[in-house]
């Protein structure tokens, strides 16, 4: 919204105002320019400006009133020589509300010298958001004032009241409306947006594996290419706005490395517009009870997605911990050739009102010996019947009394071949996304009918819902013919097992391209025909007009000829064998299909990088701009400035503990071969497509200044700075090292380390990523405790490809703490990673029932290396850590013998029941003891305790509220880790969303008795670091765990690295990081954030 002027009127409680004469030197210069544009001079050596060509030029709406002049010292003659009549404001009402609203966009420039200056006059477009407005709100130096109805006149009044600040008030008002015959509007295209581009988001670095484009129109949003893992946090970075995205389109197969942060994209996007239509929703209520009319939700009202075969499996596999109401997703598979019965089809695939898409399908050719179903006998997946009497391979973590039924799961009338099967995908990812199921409603059925586990109700004599407490169906004997209660499931959890596939490794690409849009219109030859004026817009919308001779206009007549759409190609082709299907693709000699197409985007890895043939194609094709995007040819540079600054500020500062990540600023360069046809892409580089067709480079991203960050610590943080430089001559002190070594004699393997690879919540943000902790303890190996999106990016940028190989061959265990996105997106990449290492021992994941069932289903669409993947299963044993091992259960289970029930507070037990031995299980994971409970948080939440054979006992909290039952099973922990994603002022927020508050955390460690405490998972809306915390951790001095040693609490980092003897080191920088955090903390609020197109 524009406001195109600024009044400014003053007063005080007793008089009515007028413009004050104050100007500051500023102010006057923005005036100077405002009345130039008018075609007004101003003396150049005068702070004050004559205004009365100014004044003549503006119409005041209140009489001038002399009592007025006099009663206001800032009025008289000698200080106001203004020839023009004041405005008039009435004073404030009192004990009358305001009706007014702040403003939804002020501009931070005004908002800031208002506050300054007191008032100012001046010409401005009005965009930003009103953090100013709010910020004089929160200091009570704000109030609301009411202005009067005649006030404005024949001018336009806006949603802004005058507002009050120190006994200023200011007014911002639009002009009133020219009475005069605008121009005919330029005719409108019947498709295609007035102007569009495509923005190079990704190119594969470390921690932002795949190349990905934006399609930027001004109604919506595409995305092109991988949605790989980190691809959210990114837009994050930049600040690209993903509220108006609409249509996903993957390339390349189906597998982790293209869809590894489609999850988590999808399920931000549809927060924000399910926020949003609730908002919307929210506000046409209060509309209907004052008879106003409705408003709509502007943005997109469903996202849809396209890709290779196995997208819906994929999506439908995280049905387990996916689950979103009113927000309608379509996913569509490219399962066949659209060309293969006509190579000369030019009919795009899919099109809508900005765009028209050709999906174009590279065939894998020499890939069935790949297919690990070959070697297995197992049938084409076409060919594959959903109730063959082939059974299913039996999951090894199948719990005992638990039945797997998959393949007999499948709703009434879905009959066994491929495209029921797809009608099951489809109907299992809309009950995800757009399902009407409420958990709380209640549906009647047969006792025989009910399927177990399920909570059963019963009607009473006084016809009161009470638990049914009777024999159940499967279990026991003489079941009774009644009537029951059920909550109805979630019709997604009625599918215990997906139909198998297998994987594909045909690549999907595209051809893009706007639509055409119609010619200028011209007035002129509309003119010669006799047409009146009043005629030209339904010509320029593309309607035939009748002149008064009989002669019928047609749109052709007085339009300059159709402006053609402009595109570009995607093509993914990172394999030897897809090579050959790119050259016979028939598109590429389509005229229809490929005119005007500007661009090619290439997707390449290092296998084909060299090959001649893709070469000679380029070479071929020279009137396209041909750019690369490929790993191991663009540079590794920093992809989140943010975090990786503040990480070598805590470099410089403490640099035993926190390491500069890993980069390459250096451009690879492209293959001899490639170098003379093409070019390599950089992220933030543009294809303008329409109204003209341009390259632009000048937008893309600079690199990271990695000095910059330091050279601000030394003289912008300068006081933080040098505490930390006294902190380090602390710790290079060989007294107090001694010191801490004799403290700490009793505490096995010092030499552990602890790397913080994640440390916020619920979605990858600037400054942090999610849920991620290495433990490497020498001798034993390397485990993961939760596995949020991106882990094995941050491992890279911590320890670079190489190092993390070598961790990932080393790695024992992944241990994920419950089903939440934010824990465990990241498990698929790193076994993928960890296979293409070569690593020979064995690797156990220990979860639920059912995210381990996700990895089953999900190994279908691309091989894990399952022989070497072995699996911990927690279930629930009903048992408290207080209960006698050999007696019954404290915990009401409910039926006998039920494995779902994962009551807070009972301890897990691990199947198969073979790894209870402590051999096994030390032989197979290197640990001597796993020991874990259900927490309260979300079904099936764990929190765990691991020991090593050497005595080491470290604890784990994932995500939860605080359990006695885990302070119990965890006492005597050498370290404590605990989530801490609130402070103490938010204590009812933590207990809403089940989380813990900092003292929370702190006291379920001092229950323990844990020697070193570690906090993590903070909530994003700390950007930087929870002040709080650290105050409270300077406090704990005199805490005292067991064996005498004091507690110490330190606060988690995101690229952090320390071992456990090093605790009380880093103990010493906590004054240093509570002031460089304390000052970045203000420049954050000074700053903001604002995402802006």
């Amino acid at each position: 919204m524009h406001y195109k002027k600024l009044a400014v009127a003053a007063a005080s409680k007793r008089t009515r105002t007028v413009l004050p004469t104050r100007l500051s030197t500023t102010t006057t210069c923005s005036l100077r320019r405002c009345l130039s544009t008018r075609g007004i001079t101003a003396s150049s050596n005068s702070s004050t400006t004559d205004l009365s060509a100014f004044a003549k030029s503006t119409t005041r709406r209140a009489p001038y009133s002399a009592s007025n002049s006099a009663s206001n010292p800032r009025a008289t003659p000698s200080r106001d020589p203004r020839p023009y009549p004041p405005l008039v404001v009435e004073p404030r009402k009192k004990n009358r509300p305001s009706k007014y609203k702040i403003p939804d966009s002020v501009s931070k420039t005004v908002s800031r010298e208002l506050y300054r200056y007191k008032y100012l006059y001046h010409e401005y477009s009005l965009y930003a958001p009103n953090r100013a407005f709010q910020t004089w709100k929160d200091r009570g130096t704000l109030r609301h004032t009411k202005v009067p109805d005649h006030f404005f006149g024949d001018r336009i009044a806006i949603k802004l009241a005058p507002y009050q600040i120190d006994g200023a008030r200011f007014l911002l008002a639009s002009p009133a409306p020219k009475e005069k015959q605008n121009p005919p509007a330029p005719a409108k295209p019947e498709h295609g947006a007035m102007r569009s581009h495509v923005q190079i988001v990704a190119a594969p670095t470390a921690d932002t594996p795949g190349a990905c484009l934006l399609v930027h129109y001004d109604n919506r949003r595409y995305v092109f290419g991988h949605l790989s893992e980190g691809t959210q946090r990114l837009f994050t970075e930049h600040k690209i706005p993903a509220a108006k995205l609409s249509h996903i389109f993957l390339s390349g197969k189906t597998d982790w490395a293209t869809t590894g942060g489609l999850l988590g994209m999808i399920l931000t996007v549809a927060d924000v517009i399910i926020s949003a239509k609730a908002a919307v929703e929210e506000e046409n209520k209060l509309r209907r009870q004052k008879n106003k009319p409705e408003i709509t939700h502007g943005g997109p009202q469903r996202i849809e997605i396209h890709g290779s075969k196995n997208l819906e499996h994929m999506l439908a596999a995280a049905r387990r911990f996916v689950f979103r109401k009113g927000f309608p997703l379509d996913a569509h598979e490219l399962r066949a050739d659209p060309r293969a019965g006509n190579p000369e089809n030019s009919k795009p695939d899919y099109e809508d009102e900005n765009l028209k898409v050709w999906k174009i399908p590279l065939i894998a050719t020499g890939m069935e010996s790949r297919s690990p179903s070959s070697s297995t006998g197992s049938q084409n997946p076409r060919k594959r019947k959903l109730n063959s009497s082939e059974e299913p391979e039996t999951m090894e973590t199948a719990v005992e009394g638990e039945a797997v039924d998959g393949v007999d799961d499948v709703p009434a009338g879905v009959e066994n071949d491929e495209e029921k099967t797809q009608l099951l995908m489809q109907t299992i990812i809309k009950h995800m996304f757009d399902s009407d199921w409420k958990p709380d409603a209640l549906v009647e059925q047969s006792l025989h009918k009910v399927k177990l586990p399920a909570k059963i109700f019963v009607r009473d004599d006084e016809g009161k819902i009470t638990v049914y407490k009777g024999p159940l169906p499967g279990r026991d004997a003489n079941v009774p013919d009644i009537k029951v209660l059920v909550r109805e499931p979630w019709p997604g959890a009625l599918i215990h097992r997906l139909p198998p596939t297998d994987p594909s490794f045909d690549s999907t690409c595209y051809v893009v391209k706007n639509h055409a849009r119609r010619g200028k219109f011209q007035p002129a030859n509309a003119l010669k025909y006799g047409l009146p004026k009043w005629t030209f817009s339904k010509l320029a919308k593309g309607e035939s007009v009748t002149a008064e001779d009989g002669t019928v206009v047609t749109p052709d007549m007085v339009l300059d000829p159709p402006i053609p759409g402009h595109g570009f190609a995607l093509i993914d082709v990172r394999y030897e064998y897809l090579l050959d299907s790119l050259l016979e693709r028939p598109e590429w000699e389509n005229k229809e299909i490929m005119e005007n197409i500007d661009a090619f985007y290439w997707i390449l890895s290092p296998e084909v990088k060299d090959d001649s043939r893709l070469k000679d194609f380029m070479a071929k094709h020279n009137s396209f701009k041909h750019i690369v995007l490929g790993q191991g040819m663009s540079p590794n540079v920093i992809s989140f400035a943010g975090a990786s600054g503040k990480a070598i500020m805590m470099h410089r500062m403490d640099p035993d503990r926190f390491s500069i990540p890993n980069h390459d600023n250096k451009e690879e360069a492209l293959p001899a071969g490639l170098a003379s046809v093409a070019e390599l892409g950089k992220p933030g580089q543009r294809l303008l497509l329409s109204p003209s067709v341009e390259f632009q480079p000048k937008f893309a991203n600079a690199l990271m200044d990695t000095i910059r960050p330091i050279t601000e610590l030394t003289s912008t943080h300068a006081k933080a700075f040098n505490l930390a430089l006294e902190a380090q001559q602390k710790v290079s002190d060989p007294a107090f090292a001694a010191r801490v070594a004799e403290s700490e004699h009793d505490i096995p393997n010092r030499e552990a380390e602890i790397v913080t690879l994640g440390t916020g919540s619920a979605l990858p943000s600037k400054y942090r990523n999610v849920s991620a902790t290495l433990i490497r303890v020498p001798g034993y190996g390397s485990y993961l405790f939760d596995c949020g999106e991106n882990t094995l990016g941050q491992l890279r940028r911590v320890y670079g490809y190489a190092e993390t190989d070598a961790i990932l061959r080393d790695l024992r265990a992944i241990y994920i703490s419950h089903l939440h996105a934010d824990h465990h997106l990241g498990v698929p990449s790193v076994l993928a990673q960890r296979a293409a290492a070569n690593a020979a021992k064995p690797l156990t994941i220990i979860s639920t029932p059912k995210y381990i069932g996700f990895l089953h289903e999900y190994k279908d669409v691309e091989p894990l290396d399952w022989a070497n993947i072995k699996f911990l299963t927690l279930i629930g044993t009903g048992r408290k850590p207080t209960d006698d091992p050999n007696g019954p259960p404290s915990a009401d289970l409910g039926p006998a013998n039920n494995h779902f029930n994962m009551l807070p507070g009972t301890v897990c037990a691990l199947q198969p029941a073979a790894a209870r031995n402590a051999d096994v299980l030390e032989f197979q994971t290197g640990l001597a003891a796993i020991d874990a409970c259900f927490v309260d948080h979300c079904l099936g939440a764990t929190a765990a305790v691991f020991t090593w054979p050497s005595g080491l006992k470290i604890s784990f909290s994932g995500d939860c509220r605080p359990s006695d039952a885990f302070a119990h099973i965890g006492k005597g922990s050498h370290l404590l880790i605990h989530e801490c994603t609130f402070d103490d002022e938010l204590i009812g927020e933590a207990r809403a969303k089940k989380h813990s508050t900092a003292s929370e955390a702190l006291d379920v460690g001092r229950k323990m008795g844990a020697r070193r405490v570690l906090l993590t998972h903070f909530s994003q809306r700390y950007p930087k670091m929870q002040a709080p915390v650290l105050d409270e951790l300077e406090g704990n001095e005199e805490k005292k765990g067991l064996g005498g040693d004091r507690t110490v609490v330190l606060y988690a980092f995101d690229y952090m690295k320390i071992k456990l003897g090093e605790f009380k080191m880093a103990e010493r920088f906590l004054p240093a990081l509570r002031e460089l955090y304390g000052e970045l903390e203000n420049e954050e609020d000074e700053d903001g954030g604002e995402i802006k197109e």
